[in-house]
């Protein structure tokens, strides 16, 4: 396996000559061709069309060849991606160690080891998608994904029941004396003579008992048999009822028919309204790959599980801002925002989504890049002002992640309307020796930076105050 960080450029050497060529098949192509000629692949957020960063356009990494070197460069994209016999896995650069990667060396870069584990990505992950991850022993090895997609099922399991348990018609057979479909001759004439009151008949009739469902059911049996990973199906109430209401709908399930139903699920599932079921589908094959990415090595298709950094960062900061009372306006959605224009016209219903926004006067931004302590991009900077303008706002700022110590900065008050902008940065923790060493940290980490957002409030009110008097 490949390892490297988002947003870096890394040299392949001769040695990888296959890895290149695997790699090209997938290389400098947009996530958004990817996705609809590769159903193994699944990308977050989902709903990427309506992502407010276009990420759909981009690609996942890009391959630049010159007369003697292959350097292959990231984006914000991290995960883990496969073509063939290759798989590339992208660390978070805020990772633990991922600071000090100044090398571009694929071989010396996979030679660090299980030390530089990405604890980062994992912990946000378990903020935003809400499943329960109380140890992290990882190595680069295929165990690697295998876990990492046993950990997202609950997630899926979730979002798919929600829209209620998936039934579709089945032809049933049956041999009794309340007849209702087609009489089979056949297996009437073998089974009941001399007559006895039994009829054997066939019917369509709507059946939980189906091939998705008995899918789910086959991802649930092969989790159950990984002793470190089978805790993940009780790990909440609603993950529990949810698997047991799948195995109890799903009487004729039989570990034979395993290869049986994952043949029948090739076919990318597609319903008007059991939307969900899409991405369940997906992450319940891979699971039954049972080498995780580990297959289709004899095609070209590409299959892996991608989170846009950006997206996950936004994510993370909102189950830590929601509860001071912080909004979160969504493109994805079309809920919040504020209108560009005052009055409704056609062609003008424009609306902007700042990331975080508290009683329309303090407005917060998240980046997730490295940002300089007194220096705000122009971009970054026109950014916050016209969000500043069009709510009214008298305070602006930005969040950004940083693998030194937590940063609360003023960086000054502005000229026109006033208000002021700040910079916040949350500090990553590095070089810690378990993932729940790494979660001890982190926490203490973010309620320093609480305190000190918490503290724009007490501004606010001061301004107000001045402005009263």
């Amino acid at each position: 396996m490949l390892v490297t960080t988002d947003n870096k450029a890394l040299e392949l050497t001769e040695a990888h000559q296959r890895d290149k060529d695997n790699l090209s098949l997938i290389a400098n192509k947009s996530i958004g061709e990817l996705v609809k000629a590769n159903p193994e692949l699944l990308i977050f957020p989902e709903c990427i069309k309506d992502n407010e960063d276009d990420i759909v356009s981009d690609p996942i990494f890009e391959l630049t060849f010159s007369d003697s070197k292959t350097m292959l460069a990231t984006g914000n994209i991290m995960g883990f991606i496969g073509v063939q016999g290759t798989q590339l896995k992208i660390q978070s650069r805020f990772a633990q160690g991922a600071i000090n990667q100044v090398d571009n060396s694929v071989e010396q870069a996979n030679n660090r080891g299980a030390s530089n584990e990405d604890y980062f990505l994992h912990y946000m992950l378990q903020k935003v998608l809400c499943f329960n991850l109380f140890d992290l022993k990882h190595s680069r090895s295929q165990t690697n994904v295998f876990d990492f997609l046993v950990y997202l099922f609950p997630y899926f399991l979730k979002k798919a029941l929600s829209q209620g348990l998936y039934k579709e018609y089945q032809k049933k057979t049956y041999n009794d004396s309340n007849l209702k479909g087609a009489i089979d001759i056949k297996t009437h004439l073998q089974r009941n003579l001399p007559f006895r009151g039994n009829i054997a008949y066939r019917v369509r009739e709507h059946s939980f008992d189906n091939p998705i469902s008995q899918l789910i059911r086959h991802a649930i049996e092969l989790i159950k048999q990984k002793p470190s990973l089978r805790d993940v199906l009780h790990s909440d109430s609603e993950t529990l009822n949810f698997v047991n209401l799948i195995v109890q709908h799903t009487p004729s399930y039989h570990a034979r028919d395993r290869h049986t139903f994952i043949n029948t699920n090739r076919k990318p599932f597609v319903h008007p309204y059991f939307t969900e079921y899409t991405g369940l589908q997906k992450i319940c094959l891979q699971i039954l790959r049972h080498d995780g990415l580990k297959y289709a090595h004899n095609d070209d298709k590409a299959y892996g599980i991608l989170f846009d950094g950006a997206w996950l960062w936004e994510e993370y900061l909102n189950t830590l801002l929601r509860d001071i009372g912080y909004k979160h306006p969504t493109s994805n959605n079309r809920k919040g925002g504020t209108k560009v224009y005052a009055q409704k016209f056609s062609g003008n219903n424009v609306r902007r989504y700042p990331d975080f926004v508290k009683d329309n006067r303090i407005i917060l931004d998240a980046k997730y890049k490295r940002m300089k302590d007194n220096h705000i991009s122009r971009d970054d900077l026109n950014q916050i002002l016209s969000y500043l303008f069009l709510y009214r706002a008298n305070i602006g700022g930005y969040i950004a992640p940083t693998v030194d110590d937590n940063l609360a900065l003023n960086m000054g008050v502005l000229n026109g309307f006033g208000g002021s902008i700040h910079k916040f940065k949350l500090a990553i923790p590095q070089q810690v020796a378990s993932y729940q060493a790494f979660k001890t940290a982190i926490t203490e980490n973010e309620a320093k930076l609480i305190r000190a957002i918490e503290a724009l409030s007490f501004e606010q009110s001061d301004d107000d105050l001045l402005a009263i008097s």
